[in-house]
Protein backbone atom coordinates (compact mmCIF):
# COMPACT_ATOMS: atom_id res chain seq x y z
CA UNK A 1 0.00 0.00 0.00
CA UNK A 2 1.30 3.41 -0.91
CA UNK A 3 0.86 6.60 1.13
CA UNK A 4 -1.86 7.97 -1.17
CA UNK A 5 -4.01 4.85 -0.78
CA UNK A 6 -3.54 4.88 2.98
CA UNK A 7 -4.52 8.56 3.18
CA UNK A 8 -7.59 7.86 1.02
CA UNK A 9 -8.64 5.06 3.37
CA UNK A 10 -8.24 7.34 6.41
CA UNK A 11 -10.32 10.05 4.76
CA UNK A 12 -13.03 7.47 3.92
CA UNK A 13 -13.14 6.12 7.50
CA UNK A 14 -13.23 9.64 8.95
CA UNK A 15 -16.11 10.62 6.66
CA UNK A 16 -18.06 7.41 7.36
CA UNK A 17 -17.98 7.84 11.11
CA UNK A 18 -18.44 11.59 11.15
CA UNK A 19 -21.62 11.23 9.11
CA UNK A 20 -22.73 8.36 11.34
CA UNK A 21 -23.14 6.10 8.36
CA UNK A 22 -21.30 3.33 10.18
CA UNK A 23 -22.23 2.71 13.81
CA UNK A 24 -20.29 -0.45 14.66
CA UNK A 25 -18.38 0.61 17.83
CA UNK A 26 -16.23 -2.51 17.92
CA UNK A 27 -15.11 -1.91 14.35
CA UNK A 28 -14.36 1.71 15.12
CA UNK A 29 -12.29 0.82 18.20
CA UNK A 30 -10.27 -1.75 16.27
CA UNK A 31 -9.62 0.79 13.52
CA UNK A 32 -8.49 3.43 16.06
CA UNK A 33 -6.20 0.86 17.70
CA UNK A 34 -4.69 0.04 14.32
CA UNK A 35 -4.22 3.73 13.52
CA UNK A 36 -2.56 4.32 16.90
CA UNK A 37 -0.25 1.38 16.35
CA UNK A 38 0.56 2.68 12.88
CA UNK A 39 1.25 6.13 14.31
CA UNK A 40 3.68 4.66 16.84
CA UNK A 41 5.46 2.85 14.04
CA UNK A 42 5.57 6.07 12.02
CA UNK A 43 7.12 7.98 14.93
CA UNK A 44 9.65 5.19 15.48
CA UNK A 45 10.54 5.22 11.79
CA UNK A 46 11.08 8.98 11.88
CA UNK A 47 13.03 8.64 15.13
CA UNK A 48 15.40 6.12 13.57
CA UNK A 49 15.70 8.32 10.51
CA UNK A 50 16.51 11.35 12.71
CA UNK A 51 19.46 9.40 14.05
CA UNK A 52 20.65 8.84 10.48
CA UNK A 53 20.51 12.40 9.17
CA UNK A 54 24.10 12.12 7.96
CA UNK A 55 22.99 9.29 5.69
CA UNK A 56 20.09 10.86 3.78
CA UNK A 57 20.88 14.59 4.37
CA UNK A 58 17.45 16.28 4.36
CA UNK A 59 17.17 20.05 4.42
CA UNK A 60 17.21 21.81 7.78
CA UNK A 61 13.67 22.99 7.03
CA UNK A 62 12.50 19.41 6.50
CA UNK A 63 14.01 18.36 9.83
CA UNK A 64 12.23 21.24 11.53
CA UNK A 65 8.90 20.14 10.02
CA UNK A 66 9.33 16.56 11.21
CA UNK A 67 10.28 17.42 14.80
CA UNK A 68 7.39 19.87 15.07
CA UNK A 69 4.95 17.20 13.85
CA UNK A 70 6.55 14.37 15.83
CA UNK A 71 8.41 15.97 18.78
CA UNK A 72 8.93 12.55 20.38
CA UNK A 73 11.53 11.84 17.67
CA UNK A 74 13.86 14.32 19.40
CA UNK A 75 14.20 11.89 22.31
CA UNK A 76 14.35 8.73 20.22
CA UNK A 77 17.30 6.55 21.20
CA UNK A 78 19.16 4.44 18.69
CA UNK A 79 20.77 1.11 19.47
CA UNK A 80 23.62 2.90 21.30
CA UNK A 81 21.25 4.94 23.43
CA UNK A 82 22.10 8.19 21.64
CA UNK A 83 19.42 10.72 20.72
CA UNK A 84 19.36 12.53 17.33
CA UNK A 85 21.22 15.66 18.49
CA UNK A 86 24.05 13.51 19.82
CA UNK A 87 24.32 11.57 16.59
CA UNK A 88 24.32 14.81 14.60
CA UNK A 89 26.97 16.43 16.81
CA UNK A 90 29.35 13.51 17.05
CA UNK A 91 29.01 11.51 13.87
CA UNK A 92 31.83 11.99 11.37
CA UNK A 93 29.33 11.82 8.52
CA UNK A 94 28.83 15.59 8.61
CA UNK A 95 25.35 16.06 10.09
CA UNK A 96 26.41 18.74 12.55
CA UNK A 97 24.54 21.52 10.72
CA UNK A 98 21.31 20.12 12.21
CA UNK A 99 22.44 20.69 15.79
CA UNK A 100 20.95 24.21 16.21
CA UNK A 101 17.44 23.25 15.05
CA UNK A 102 17.49 20.05 17.13
CA UNK A 103 18.59 22.01 20.21
CA UNK A 104 16.09 24.81 19.61
CA UNK A 105 13.16 22.40 19.27
CA UNK A 106 14.57 20.17 22.00
CA UNK A 107 14.39 22.96 24.58
CA UNK A 108 10.66 23.32 23.92
CA UNK A 109 10.14 19.67 24.82
CA UNK A 110 12.78 19.44 27.59
CA UNK A 111 14.83 16.86 25.71
CA UNK A 112 17.39 15.38 28.10
CA UNK A 113 15.83 17.15 31.09
CA UNK A 114 14.93 20.62 32.30
CA UNK A 115 18.49 22.02 32.16
CA UNK A 116 19.91 19.96 29.30
CA UNK A 117 19.48 22.82 26.80
CA UNK A 118 17.64 20.71 24.29
CA UNK A 119 20.15 17.85 24.54
CA UNK A 120 23.31 19.94 24.18
CA UNK A 121 24.29 19.18 27.77
CA UNK A 122 23.05 15.58 27.78
CA UNK A 123 25.74 13.07 28.70
CA UNK A 124 26.71 10.73 25.89
CA UNK A 125 25.77 7.19 27.00
CA UNK A 126 28.60 5.67 24.97
CA UNK A 127 31.34 7.79 26.57
CA UNK A 128 33.12 6.46 29.65
CA UNK A 129 34.40 9.94 30.56
CA UNK A 130 30.92 11.43 30.73
CA UNK A 131 31.27 13.98 27.91
CA UNK A 132 28.12 15.80 26.89
CA UNK A 133 26.91 16.66 23.38
CA UNK A 134 28.46 20.13 23.36
CA UNK A 135 31.86 18.82 24.47
CA UNK A 136 31.78 16.20 21.74
CA UNK A 137 30.75 18.82 19.17
CA UNK A 138 33.86 20.96 19.74
CA UNK A 139 36.11 17.90 19.94
CA UNK A 140 35.15 15.76 16.93
CA UNK A 141 37.83 15.73 14.24
CA UNK A 142 37.27 15.20 10.52
CA UNK A 143 39.96 13.24 8.77
CA UNK A 144 39.27 14.61 5.27
CA UNK A 145 39.12 18.33 4.51
CA UNK A 146 39.33 19.02 8.22
CA UNK A 147 39.95 22.75 7.76
CA UNK A 148 36.72 23.11 5.79
CA UNK A 149 34.62 21.14 8.24
CA UNK A 150 36.26 22.81 11.23
CA UNK A 151 35.22 26.18 9.77
CA UNK A 152 31.67 24.89 9.27
CA UNK A 153 31.51 23.78 12.89
CA UNK A 154 32.60 27.28 13.94
CA UNK A 155 29.66 28.60 11.93
CA UNK A 156 27.35 26.34 13.96
CA UNK A 157 28.92 27.56 17.21
CA UNK A 158 28.21 31.13 16.16
CA UNK A 159 24.61 30.20 15.40
CA UNK A 160 24.25 28.52 18.80
CA UNK A 161 25.75 31.58 20.47
CA UNK A 162 23.46 33.96 18.62
CA UNK A 163 20.39 31.99 19.67
CA UNK A 164 21.52 31.81 23.32
CA UNK A 165 22.15 28.07 23.21
CA UNK A 166 25.91 28.52 23.72
CA UNK A 167 26.97 30.69 26.65
CA UNK A 168 30.33 32.26 27.46
CA UNK A 169 30.48 30.45 30.80
CA UNK A 170 30.22 27.13 28.94
CA UNK A 171 33.79 27.60 27.74
CA UNK A 172 35.21 27.15 31.21
CA UNK A 173 32.47 25.09 32.82
CA UNK A 174 32.63 22.41 30.13
CA UNK A 175 36.35 22.81 29.42
CA UNK A 176 35.70 23.52 25.75
CA UNK A 177 39.23 24.85 25.16
CA UNK A 178 40.67 21.59 26.41
CA UNK A 179 38.25 19.64 24.20
CA UNK A 180 39.03 21.62 21.04
CA UNK A 181 42.76 22.22 21.40
CA UNK A 182 43.86 20.03 18.48
CA UNK A 183 45.13 20.65 14.97
CA UNK A 184 41.92 19.43 13.30
CA UNK A 185 39.67 21.50 15.56
CA UNK A 186 41.92 24.53 15.96
CA UNK A 187 39.42 26.94 14.34
CA UNK A 188 36.89 26.03 17.02
CA UNK A 189 39.56 26.50 19.67
CA UNK A 190 40.59 29.87 18.24
CA UNK A 191 36.97 31.03 18.10
CA UNK A 192 36.31 30.06 21.72
CA UNK A 193 39.61 31.57 22.91
CA UNK A 194 38.81 34.85 21.15
CA UNK A 195 35.43 34.92 22.92
CA UNK A 196 36.92 34.31 26.37
CA UNK A 197 40.72 34.82 26.43
CA UNK A 198 40.72 34.57 30.24
CA UNK A 199 39.61 30.96 29.90
CA UNK A 200 43.13 30.18 28.65
CA UNK A 201 44.31 31.03 32.16
CA UNK A 202 41.33 30.17 34.36
CA UNK A 203 40.21 26.82 32.95
CA UNK A 204 41.04 24.02 35.39
CA UNK A 205 41.43 20.42 34.31
CA UNK A 206 41.38 18.42 37.48
CA UNK A 207 43.57 20.33 39.90
CA UNK A 208 45.76 21.93 37.23
CA UNK A 209 45.65 24.96 34.99
CA UNK A 210 44.92 24.05 31.37
CA UNK A 211 48.42 24.95 30.20
CA UNK A 212 49.85 22.24 32.49
CA UNK A 213 47.68 19.49 31.00
CA UNK A 214 48.60 19.81 27.32
CA UNK A 215 50.07 16.95 25.35
CA UNK A 216 52.68 17.70 22.73
CA UNK A 217 50.16 17.77 19.85
CA UNK A 218 48.13 20.46 21.62
CA UNK A 219 51.01 22.80 22.39
CA UNK A 220 51.30 24.63 19.02
CA UNK A 221 47.56 25.41 18.99
CA UNK A 222 47.47 26.56 22.62
CA UNK A 223 50.69 28.58 22.56
CA UNK A 224 49.68 30.48 19.43
CA UNK A 225 46.54 31.69 21.24
CA UNK A 226 48.28 32.32 24.56
CA UNK A 227 50.92 34.57 22.98
CA UNK A 228 48.21 36.35 20.99
CA UNK A 229 45.93 37.10 23.95
CA UNK A 230 48.40 37.19 26.83
CA UNK A 231 51.69 38.52 25.43
CA UNK A 232 52.41 40.49 28.60
CA UNK A 233 52.35 37.23 30.58
CA UNK A 234 54.90 35.53 28.37
CA UNK A 235 52.33 33.44 26.54
CA UNK A 236 51.48 31.65 29.83
CA UNK A 237 54.82 29.84 29.80
CA UNK A 238 55.31 30.87 33.42
CA UNK A 239 51.93 30.00 34.92
CA UNK A 240 52.64 27.84 37.96
CA UNK A 241 50.86 24.67 38.96
CA UNK A 242 49.88 23.78 42.50
CA UNK A 243 53.43 22.56 43.15
CA UNK A 244 55.02 25.79 41.92
CA UNK A 245 56.30 24.35 38.62
CA UNK A 246 56.06 26.72 35.64
CA UNK A 247 54.27 25.60 32.49
CA UNK A 248 57.45 25.67 30.39
CA UNK A 249 59.04 23.04 32.63
CA UNK A 250 55.88 20.92 32.45
CA UNK A 251 55.96 21.13 28.66
CA UNK A 252 59.57 20.02 28.59
CA UNK A 253 58.70 17.09 30.83
CA UNK A 254 55.86 16.09 28.48
CA UNK A 255 57.33 16.70 25.04
CA UNK A 256 61.01 17.06 25.75
CA UNK A 257 63.12 20.20 25.73
CA UNK A 258 64.01 20.01 22.03
CA UNK A 259 60.44 19.60 20.78
CA UNK A 260 59.16 22.32 23.10
CA UNK A 261 61.82 24.76 21.95
CA UNK A 262 61.17 23.84 18.29
CA UNK A 263 57.49 24.71 18.75
CA UNK A 264 58.43 28.06 20.30
CA UNK A 265 61.06 28.70 17.62
CA UNK A 266 58.51 28.18 14.84
CA UNK A 267 55.99 30.39 16.62
CA UNK A 268 58.25 33.25 17.76
CA UNK A 269 60.09 34.11 14.57
CA UNK A 270 62.09 37.35 14.27
CA UNK A 271 59.14 38.71 12.31
CA UNK A 272 56.95 38.37 15.42
CA UNK A 273 59.16 40.93 17.19
CA UNK A 274 58.31 39.31 20.51
CA UNK A 275 60.64 40.06 23.48
CA UNK A 276 60.78 36.50 24.76
CA UNK A 277 64.13 37.04 26.52
CA UNK A 278 62.62 39.78 28.71
CA UNK A 279 60.21 37.19 30.09
CA UNK A 280 62.82 34.47 30.47
CA UNK A 281 65.28 36.65 32.36
CA UNK A 282 62.62 37.99 34.71
CA UNK A 283 60.58 34.81 35.22
CA UNK A 284 62.87 31.85 34.61
CA UNK A 285 66.49 33.06 34.40
CA UNK A 286 67.77 29.50 34.82
CA UNK A 287 66.70 28.91 31.19
CA UNK A 288 68.38 32.02 29.80
CA UNK A 289 71.20 30.24 27.98
CA UNK A 290 68.75 27.87 26.29
CA UNK A 291 66.54 30.71 25.05
CA UNK A 292 69.47 32.91 24.00
CA UNK A 293 70.64 30.04 21.82
CA UNK A 294 67.28 29.92 20.00
CA UNK A 295 66.41 33.63 20.10
CA UNK A 296 69.64 35.68 19.94
CA UNK A 297 67.87 38.40 17.94
CA UNK A 298 65.57 39.11 20.90
CA UNK A 299 68.38 40.69 22.96
CA UNK A 300 67.87 43.97 21.09
CA UNK A 301 64.10 44.16 21.41
CA UNK A 302 62.01 46.29 23.74
CA UNK A 303 58.96 45.06 25.62
CA UNK A 304 55.45 46.55 25.71
CA UNK A 305 56.67 49.13 28.25
CA UNK A 306 59.41 50.22 25.88
CA UNK A 307 62.08 48.66 28.11
CA UNK A 308 65.29 47.17 26.86
CA UNK A 309 66.28 43.75 28.19
CA UNK A 310 68.54 45.29 30.84
CA UNK A 311 65.86 47.76 31.92
CA UNK A 312 63.34 44.95 32.27
CA UNK A 313 65.78 42.95 34.39
CA UNK A 314 66.59 45.92 36.62
CA UNK A 315 62.92 46.74 37.09
CA UNK A 316 62.05 43.14 37.96
CA UNK A 317 64.94 42.38 40.29
CA UNK A 318 68.43 43.94 40.29
CA UNK A 319 69.69 40.72 41.82
CA UNK A 320 69.27 39.05 38.42
CA UNK A 321 71.67 41.62 37.00
CA UNK A 322 74.06 40.82 39.84
CA UNK A 323 73.88 37.12 39.11
CA UNK A 324 74.46 37.55 35.38
CA UNK A 325 77.39 39.89 35.04
CA UNK A 326 77.46 39.75 31.23
CA UNK A 327 74.12 41.57 31.18
CA UNK A 328 75.72 44.34 33.16
CA UNK A 329 78.78 44.33 30.93
CA UNK A 330 76.54 44.60 27.84
CA UNK A 331 75.13 47.96 28.95
CA UNK A 332 75.98 50.45 26.24
CA UNK A 333 76.69 54.13 26.77
CA UNK A 334 73.28 54.97 25.39
CA UNK A 335 71.58 52.55 27.77
CA UNK A 336 73.43 53.94 30.78
CA UNK A 337 72.15 57.39 29.87
CA UNK A 338 68.58 56.22 29.24
CA UNK A 339 65.90 56.35 31.90
CA UNK A 340 63.45 53.52 32.47
CA UNK A 341 60.22 54.49 30.64
CA UNK A 342 58.11 53.43 33.63
CA UNK A 343 60.13 54.13 36.79
CA UNK A 344 62.09 57.00 35.14
CA UNK A 345 65.23 55.71 36.94
CA UNK A 346 68.64 55.64 35.30
CA UNK A 347 70.44 52.27 35.54
CA UNK A 348 72.77 53.58 38.27
CA UNK A 349 69.72 54.50 40.39
CA UNK A 350 67.98 51.18 39.72
CA UNK A 351 71.11 49.36 40.92
CA UNK A 352 71.14 51.42 44.11
CA UNK A 353 67.64 50.68 45.39
CA UNK A 354 65.85 47.71 46.85
CA UNK A 355 66.84 44.66 48.81
CA UNK A 356 69.48 43.57 46.29
CA UNK A 357 71.08 46.97 45.70
CA UNK A 358 74.68 46.94 44.50
CA UNK A 359 76.34 50.28 45.25
CA UNK A 360 79.58 49.18 43.67
CA UNK A 361 77.93 48.67 40.29
CA UNK A 362 75.90 51.84 40.76
CA UNK A 363 79.09 53.82 41.36
CA UNK A 364 80.72 52.20 38.32
CA UNK A 365 77.85 53.38 36.09
CA UNK A 366 78.11 56.89 37.53
CA UNK A 367 81.82 57.00 36.80
CA UNK A 368 81.15 56.00 33.19
CA UNK A 369 78.60 58.75 32.74
CA UNK A 370 78.46 61.24 35.63
CA UNK A 371 76.45 63.54 33.38
CA UNK A 372 73.29 61.57 34.26
CA UNK A 373 73.27 63.32 37.64
CA UNK A 374 73.17 66.67 35.96
CA UNK A 375 70.49 65.43 33.59
CA UNK A 376 68.44 64.18 36.51
CA UNK A 377 68.74 67.54 38.26
CA UNK A 378 67.48 69.26 35.13
CA UNK A 379 64.78 66.65 34.38
CA UNK A 380 61.30 68.13 33.91
CA UNK A 381 58.96 67.87 36.87
CA UNK A 382 55.43 69.01 36.09
CA UNK A 383 56.89 70.68 33.01
CA UNK A 384 59.64 72.58 34.90
CA UNK A 385 63.22 71.79 35.82
CA UNK A 386 64.31 71.56 39.46
CA UNK A 387 66.68 74.53 39.11
CA UNK A 388 63.91 76.67 37.66
CA UNK A 389 61.53 75.72 40.46
CA UNK A 390 64.18 76.62 43.02
CA UNK A 391 64.72 80.05 41.45
CA UNK A 392 61.03 80.74 41.51
CA UNK A 393 60.78 79.66 45.13
CA UNK A 394 63.70 81.92 46.09
CA UNK A 395 62.20 84.93 44.29
CA UNK A 396 58.91 84.20 45.93
CA UNK A 397 60.45 84.15 49.41
CA UNK A 398 62.26 87.47 48.73
CA UNK A 399 59.11 89.22 47.63
CA UNK A 400 57.32 88.05 50.72
CA UNK A 401 60.01 89.36 53.04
Amino acid sequence: MNISTFQSNLDFIKSLYLNKEWKDKKCRDEILEAIEEANEKIEKAFGESMCMLYNHKPSVEAVEKVVKKFPSTLSHQNEDGRIPIQKAATNDGHAFEYVPVLAKEGIKHKVGGEDARGGLLTIDPTDDDGWNTLEWFVNVEHDDDYDEFDAKRVKVLKELRKSGLLLKEDIQEHKLLDMSCWKKSKKRFEYLASWDPDALIDTRVGNHALVHTLVSKQMPVFLKASFKYHPQLGGLLFVKDDDGEIAFDTMCNIAGEKETMTILYELLTPKSDYPILHHIFTNAPRHKELFMEYFPWATQLKDHHGRSLQQAVLAADPNIMNEHSYLFAMLTDDQIQERDPVTTLYPFAAMAVGEHADLKKSYYLLRRHPSVLDRRARAPIDGQSISRRRRKRKRGNGSNA
